[in-house]
């Protein structure tokens, strides 16, 4: 019998443990999270590792004193939310000009996941984001109304999309980017995976404890990270920044909807999204 190791996170929708041999993890879901939903993970991230994508090897789905779980192979490494946040306490800037840099390695291994054929998505992103934003505290009935008609304009495409591009789902493991979480992927515009984390670069708001130096230095970081991220994503893919920019309102509506942000970066972001609406 498989014990359950030493712990390793926890995240909105899970917790994160060792599993049996040192190559393995498991990652056991909430008592409240669907089956359905956790079984969906576990295709997407079948799909995304048998396609050749950066995802960790999924190997079985496992109930565990009543929890459902996902067994993946162990990636060692960190986050680049971790990465950065080490950055910013050592006040380093990240070098734009290097050719390996953190941010280059996320627009790159994000262009390499939205030019993909994998087969097994099936989730449809428009849909989705809808019921992912549900009907937020931060807006009024009408307002939901008009994100949704505001969805409905934007451009479809059927490209492969991670869904969750927080910097704490990419792992730099010896130097190379592995993507995890793959609950939320889709097939759609890949301008919405990137828009995610302009939105994230340019409204996060650190947290209470931050000391004002550190607080200082990533205002001033902002700029440069995010014109290196989004520079060398166009590059790759051909996307425009605009049509980036034109998915701020579902990111920024998705972000608030998770119930992980500030109080002030709600009201930013409430206040963008209201500005995009008005025009």
């Amino acid at each position: 019998m498989t014990i359950l190791g030493k712990w390793i996170g926890t995240g909105s929708s899970c917790e994160v443990y060792e599993w049996g041999d040192d190559d393995k993890v498991v990652k056991l879901f909430h008592s409240n999270m669907p089956l359905e939903a956790v079984q969906l993970e576990y295709r997407n991230c079948s799909a995304a590792w048998e396609s050749g994508l950066p995802a960790a090897r999924p190997f079985e789905l496992v109930l565990w004193e009543g929890r459902h779980g996902i067994i993946f192979e162990k990636i060692v490494g960190e986050t680049l939310m971790e990465r950065l946040f080490e950055y910013l306490y050592s006040y380093q800037m990240i070098n734009a000009s290097e050719e390996d840099n953190d941010l280059l390695k996320f627009a790159r291994v994000l262009n390499d996941v939205h030019k993909g054929n994998v087969v097994g998505f099936v989730t449809e992103q428009i849909e989705h984001l809808k019921a992912i934003i549900g009907r937020p505290a931060a807006f009024t009935s009408d307002e939901i109304t008009a994100i949704h008609t505001y969805m409905d304009r934007l451009p479809v495409k059927r490209q492969v999309c991670h869904g969750d591009t927080n910097p704490g789902n990419l792992i730099v493991r010896g130097g190379k980017p592995v993507m995890v979480d793959w609950m939320h992927a889709s097939i759609g515009n890949p301008a919405a995976d990137v828009a995610e984390v302009c939105v994230m670069i340019e409204y996060a708001v650190l947290p209470p404890e931050t000391p004002p130096a550190v607080n200082a230095f990533f205002e001033s970081f902002r700029k440069v990270a995010y014109n290196t991220f989004v520079e060398e994503y166009c590059k790759l893919s051909g996307v425009t920044e605009a049509e980036i920019r034109a998915w701020y309102v579902p990111a920024a509506a998705r972000s608030i909807a998770s119930g992980a942000l500030a109080d002030e970066q709600v009201a930013n972001l409430a206040a963008m999204i209201r500005n995009q609406l008005g025009r």
